[in-house]
Order: structure tokens, then sequence, then C-alpha cells
């Protein structure tokens, strides 16, 4: 599966990348959330298709864009079943229930994680029918 990881912690997005890698995906490193959205939409249009089969988004980023920025903008024009979002965050659990509340499509999960939980929300997120 090709995953786009929005992740600003070197560490973290170098450990994510080795596991993810391990258990056979394809990691593509985004720092910030207008790296992330200059993949996805060009020239203002969506691009088909999809560079990535899922996302795993960083609540706090550098710049501009929030995590919660990205995920709302890519909701507008995406649906939930074309492009599957889990949140990885260190963000308090009130925080990430709001995710939740505002998003129920977006899985969230707290940091730390055991990776375990993090594959299976990978594979129970997948979409099956995508190319």
């Amino acid at each position: 599966m090709k995953i786009g990881l929005l992740e600003d912690n070197t560490n973290i997005h170098e450990y994510l990348t080795t596991l993810l890698q391990m258990a056979g995906h394809s990691v593509f490193r985004h720092i910030d959330g207008m790296s992330l959205l200059d993949i996805l939409f060009v020239d203002q249009s969506i691009q088909d298709p999809l560079p990535y089969d899922l996302l795993i988004i960083d609540l706090s980023l550098p710049g501009t864009l929030s995590g919660l920025s990205v995920i709302n903008y890519i909701r507008q024009t995406i649906a939930p079943e074309t492009l599957p979002i889990i949140v990885l965050s260190a963000a308090s659990q009130s925080q990430l229930e709001q995710i939740y509340t505002r998003f129920p499509h977006v899985q969230v999960i707290q940091k730390p994680c055991p990776i375990k939980t993090l594959l299976r929300l990978i594979e129970t997120s997948h979409v099956g029918d995508r190319p």
C-alpha cells in the first residue's frame, strides 16, 4: 500500500517508515501540510489516480496549515472511502475526540501507540477496490 505520511518529527518519521516498510508498505514523507496537498491536488484538481492509498497525519505541524486544516481541505473534495485517513498524534485525548466527532470516518490514535494497533488500523482502512 502507498502511504502518505504527514509527520514533521524526523525520528518518528524514520521509525514509522522502517516499520511500515517491513510490513510491505511504501511510505512517502511530508513534513508540512502544503507539500502533501501539492501532491494530492495539481492545478487545483485532484490527481487521478490518487498517489496514495492511505494518509497518516499528525495534527501538530510547522507552517500555516495544521493537520486539522489539511484533513478539512481533503475531506471537502475527497471522500473517506476513496482516501482513508489515520490521525496519529500526541494531542490530548479530548482534542482527538474532537477530531473523531468532526470527522467520524477518520481513524484516530494517540502517540505513543503499539505498532500492532497502527498496522491493524492500516489494514482495516484499506480500500479493497482500488487498483
